[in-house]
């Protein structure tokens, strides 16, 4: 009876692991094998902060667009499926991992599954994220003008007093200043909160809400755990890490938002408010204020704020810092940027319209990836082709940035940071160009070079997402990235000053968290 027992238990297990590998649905798409004998190897990948990268390594191993990484889970990297995945009706729903991103009684408008619950709420506040309303926020006398001043000011000052600035934590600073003084009409005042201190000793000082940012990033590591196993192992991780800091941190963020829906709360309760007035955080047209005008709890309300300032200070902040980090290790691209940007005929125009400043910023966007991994979704019971490959419906699916972004065949010496890139002639753009071939001149259309096609790079770059689950904040992003290098590169700050740090190390979590905690520069 025992040895039939012991000899059930080797067979059952071996069994399971030869139907999944040779048996299974996905078992003919290609992939480590390891993978698909179940969710370990993905889990711990996550856990290492290494998924993004062990996925590039495999399908440039396997040479495929539809990677098996785990029993029932497929990464992809084909554009053209995006569409189908993300846009189309809506995109396919997110799976169940997203319901480890709620955290407490309220579901974000990131983390929600729910189309419905996620549109209601999206709707209501997205007027706050239209062009023209941002445009008229980055004047020199409005908040975000305002916010990217105060910043200058605080460089040059970090510059003239020491002779390394940490410009991951200045960028972070901005960042959360812009979010909050122009979606919550309040700022949070991480440019001043350490104006009491000697400038000397600023360098040392960090951003008050950073402890907070980075504890609600390191639990992405264990997002791929069953919900249940995952708020055990949260709960367990967050007691182990705990320290004065981080809940010094957590208080202060959550003062700050008391006061600020209280104030919403009292005002909202007047006659009378003028609603284009966004001078604080009365106001009905910032996102708080929206949020109650729709019928929102106050509750939600200040979680729903507390979620935007981490969802759109933090990543924001990576990518503004990347961008300054790249410049300062390419004096020449800083130097056209700063022809560029000074030169007359940029004066009339609109930031984002000015070429090298565009492909500057695409190129950070590409390399900094703030989201590196899959942003997985369900296959319908329609099922999924991809590349001549069926994909079964219940199957989780998804793209990463960093596969995409890295793409060799796409983006030539796809780890540099080439702005060039960017200005390549598209294929209609491409001349004819006469070849002599003996007595005749015949006029053929040369390609551009491999890696180098303007729509390819294109259709690979998701920093934002796809479809209407993508990133809500966008454009308030692209905003402040834009005027904040464009007044960098025209005060030739960066002139002469080189990186401590010699390449950004990150942590590939849901959300990429630069190792350290800082990208410092110096002067020499």
């Amino acid at each position: 009876m025992v040895s039939t027992l012991v000899l059930m238990a080797t067979i059952l297990p071996l069994a399971v692991i030869l139907y999944r590998v040779r048996f299974h649905p996905l078992s003919h798409l290609p992939g480590p094998w390891f993978a698909a004998v179940g969710p370990f190897f993905l889990s711990i990948i996550c856990y290492l902060g290494i998924e993004a990268r062990v996925m590039r390594h495999y399908h440039e191993k396997y040479k495929t667009k539809t990677l098996r990484v785990s029993t029932n889970s497929v990464s992809i990297s084909d554009p053209d499926a995006m569409h189908e995945i993300y846009v189309a009706q809506g995109g396919f729903v997110k799976d169940d991992r997203y319901a480890n991103f709620t955290m407490g009684p309220v579901v974000s408008i990131f983390s929600a599954i729910d189309a419905d619950y996620r549109n209601v709420r999206a709707k209501t506040v997205a007027p706050l994220f239209a062009p023209g309303r941002l445009r008229n926020a980055t004047q020199q006398q409005q908040i975000i003008g305002e916010c990217i001043r105060d910043f200058m000011d605080q460089f040059r000052l970090l510059k003239e007093a020491n002779d390394e600035v940490d410009i991951l934590d200045l960028c972070a600073r901005l960042s959360i200043d812009v979010v909050t003084g122009y979606l919550l009409g309040r700022r949070y005042d991480g440019l001043h909160e350490h104006d009491d201190l000697p400038i000397s000793q600023r360098k040392h000082t960090k951003l008050s809400a950073n402890p907070f940012v980075f504890s609600i990033v390191a639990f992405a590591r264990f997002s791929l755990l069953p919900n249940w196993l995952f708020r055990c192992t949260y709960a367990a991780s967050t007691w182990w890490a705990s320290s004065p800091e981080v809940d010094r941190s957590f208080k202060r963020l959550g003062e700050y938002s008391d006061r600020l829906l209280k104030k919403t709360s009292t005002a909202s309760q007047a006659e009378g408010i003028d609603s284009t007035d966004r001078s604080s955080s009365s106001s009905p047209m910032t996102y708080q204020g929206r949020l109650l005008a729709a019928g929102i709890s106050p509750f939600e309300a200040k979680v729903q704020a507390q979620a935007t300032i981490f969802a759109d200070a933090d990543s924001t902040a990576i990518v503004l810092a990347t961008i300054l980090f790249h410049l300062v290790q390419n004096p020449s691209v800083n130097k056209r940027l700063h022809d560029e940007v000074e030169s007359p005929e940029a004066q009339n125009m609109d930031t984002s319209q000015l070429p090298y400043l565009r492909a500057v910023v695409k190129e950070g966007l590409r390399l900094a990836m703030t989201n590196p991994t899959r942003l997985t979704r369900v296959v319908p019971p329609s099922g999924l082709q991809v590349c001549g490959q069926t994909i079964p419906p219940g199957t989780v699916v998804g793209c990463a940035a960093y596969v995409l972004h890295h793409d060799a065949d796409v983006f030539d010496k796809p780890f540099e940071f080439q702005p060039e890139r960017r200005l390549l002639p598209s294929t209609d753009e491409i001349v004819p160009s006469s070849i002599h071939d003996g007595d005749e001149v015949s006029h053929r259309l040369l390609p551009p070079k491999k890696g180098q096609q303007r729509e390819l790079m294109e259709k690979h770059m998701i920093p934002f997402g796809v479809g209407l689950r993508a990133c809500l904040g966008k454009n308030l992003a692209m905003q402040e990235i834009h005027e904040a290098v464009r007044v960098v590169a025209a005060s030739n700050i960066l002139e002469g000053a080189t990186t401590i740090q010699h390449q950004i190390k990150m942590k590939e979590w849901f959300n990429g968290e630069i190792i350290g905690h800082r990208l410092e520069i110096k002067w020499c």
